[in-house]
């Protein structure tokens, strides 16, 4: 099972189809920066779409459709649904509801190509010692 919210309903259903004992991917968007205002506004503006949630998202035929519902979201809007910045406790808190959820394997996602050397340094030192310690 893959999927892009950590909600136990999913792997609860997913369970009852057949699939207990099998992965439970999650995927983590994360918007890592050393600075939490530059990773906020590259957040808003690479993934405000996402503030909508998978039932909005799914139904926008478009690009243009995507611009029009997500207009006028905010970085507080974004904020509440990608963790953002250079402290792990909050990556390591997004991460905990996928857990929580029972995902068994979590796949980050760095919104930003600008930051990808960075955040890939900083994953491997920082954040993945800590996650790996939630298990």
């Amino acid at each position: 099972m893959i999927a892009t919210e950590p909600e136990p309903e999913l792997v609860r259903g997913f369970d009852v189809a057949g699939g207990a004992g099998k992965p439970r991917y999650g995927q983590l968007a994360i918007c890592y920066d050393s600075d939490l205002a530059s990773a906020r506004s590259r957040a808003r503006e690479l993934w405000r779409w996402a503030a909508a949630g998978w039932h909005v998202m799914s139904e926008l035929p478009e690009p243009r459709a995507f611009d029009a519902a997500s207009a006028y979201v905010g970085e507080d809007d974004v904020a509440s649904v990608v963790a953002c910045g250079p402290d792990p406790a909050a990556h390591i808190t997004a991460a905990r509801k996928f857990i929580d959820a029972g995902f068994t394997h979590l796949a980050l996602v760095q919104i930003g190509a600008d930051t990808q050397d960075k955040f890939l340094t900083w994953a491997a030192d920082v954040l993945l010692p800590a996650l790996r310690k939630l298990r």
